[in-house]
């Protein structure tokens, strides 16, 4: 016999399961500032996904990593090649992560969610092209990358674009060609996907069977009373 008491207990279950599955993929690890030594896990628990990642050996792209990486948000990290903890990361919106400072070796950022951001792809490797960040408030030394090591020297990341590898995680500078560091990009987690229409169907039908269920229900429970 259709119990009508238990699905009207079941399909509020189903909506609230669906709503809990897209709010697990909501941003809850939104740091203000660089921070070091953060787990990967708490990066991907809180709402991210790797897009890119290589050795500090690696001519980088900036093109190729942004066309893998299309979040409106954007955090870079560096870490020890196999680690499981981040030694340096930041996060901001696209807009911020990727405005162009301009082809130089000046101290021009552009600060944003406490983050000095640079960034620079139209040079060429002789002249100021390249991708970093440092704590907001501190000063760079760009050539290409930043050769500074004042204020939060552990807050410092630089990237060559246009030649050469990496250049600096934090305080370790100098590992263009090392093959024991690694750059990671991560984006917004993506939604788990929207039901296509034949899924879309298979809802309707389940719902329309359910509630066929419960019309049936309603004439037996009738049907007895008035006999």
């Amino acid at each position: 016999m259709f119990k009508f008491r238990a699905f009207s207990t079941i399909l509020p279950i189903l909506f609230i399961s669906v709503l809990i599955s897209y709010k697990a993929n909501a941003q809850t690890f939104l740091p203000v500032g660089p921070q070091t030594n953060v787990p990967i896990n708490t990066v991907i628990g809180g709402g991210w996904t790797e897009c890119y990642r290589d050795t500090y050996n690696i001519e980088m792209d900036a093109d190729t990593v942004l066309s893998q990486c299309p979040g409106e948000l954007l955090m870079l990290s560096c870490l020890p090649t196999g680690s499981d903890t981040l030694t340096l990361l930041a996060q901001g919106q696209r807009s911020d992560v990727t405005f162009d400072t301009g082809n130089d070796n000046n101290d021009v950022l552009h600060v944003a969610n406490g983050v000095g951001w640079y960034f620079n792809n139209t040079g060429s490797s002789e002249a100021g092209s390249s991708w970093g960040f440092v704590r907001a408030g501190d000063s760079v030394r760009k050539n290409n990358c930043d050769l500074d090591s004042s204020g939060a020297n552990d807050e410092r990341l630089c990237w060559h674009l246009h030649g050469n590898g990496g250049y600096r995680c934090g305080e370790t500078r100098g590992i263009n060609s090392s093959v024991d560091f690694e750059r990671i990009v991560y984006m917004p987690s993506l939604p788990p996907a929207i039901p296509t229409l034949s899924e879309w169907g298979m809802i309707s039908a389940f719902v329309g069977l359910g509630l066929i269920g419960v019309l049936f229900a309603v004439r037996r429970k009738r049907a007895a009373l008035n006999s």
